[in-house]
């Protein structure tokens, strides 16, 4: 069974071997999830539906330009002239795809800056609840200048939000 979904440019093809089931799903089940995976793909690239608000990446290839990417080293150079340490707040894949990238384009291990670029340390929360990771991270942070980023896709779960309510007291007492 194959399901051929079209978007612009766009043509994904998808081969589906039912032969596995056909104990208790029959094919024209199959056929009718055929139309409910058509709705489905159309209401992602239309960005209808519930959580549409959320569907920003499936455009977002398309929306990168030069101006968006100087406006991005425009930032990261404000903010290494003005931090020792960026905190990168966020939990799961919003932690982890952060965190890869991050890792990907630096060394395992701190080596000495040959670049005599000012780069500031990275470090994480909102990846747990631990309170005693958070109060050593404050207190770390006491001596530190720095600055920090939330990456969620909604603003609501628990882990980052602590800590970003964490931070956030902790910037505004430092700093006013």
């Amino acid at each position: 069974m194959y399901f051929c979904l079209i978007q612009k440019i766009l043509i994904i093809m998808v081969k589906i071997d039912i032969s596995t089931t056909k104990d208790f799903v029959t094919e024209i089940e199959f056929q009718n999830y055929g139309q409910i995976i058509k709705k489905c793909f159309s209401d992602l690239t239309e960005k209808k539906g519930k959580g549409n608000e959320f569907l920003g990446w499936i455009t977002l290839p398309d929306e990168i330009n030069d101006n968006f990417l100087n406006d991005i080293e425009t930032e990261a150079k404000r903010i290494s002239e003005i931090s020792e340490i960026f905190v990168v707040v966020g939990i799961g894949g919003s932690y982890l795809g952060a965190r890869a990238v991050i890792e990907a384009l630096n060394s395992y291990f701190e080596i000495d800056n040959t670049s005599n670029k000012k780069i500031p340390k990275i470090v994480f929360a909102g990846n747990n609840i631990s309170e005693e990771y958070h109060a050593q991270l404050l207190k770390f942070l006491d001596k530190k200048d720095y600055s920090l980023t939330v990456i969620s896709k909604s603003g609501t779960t628990t882990e980052p939000a602590i800590a970003f309510r964490l931070l956030k007291n902790h910037l505004e007492n430092k700093y006013g």
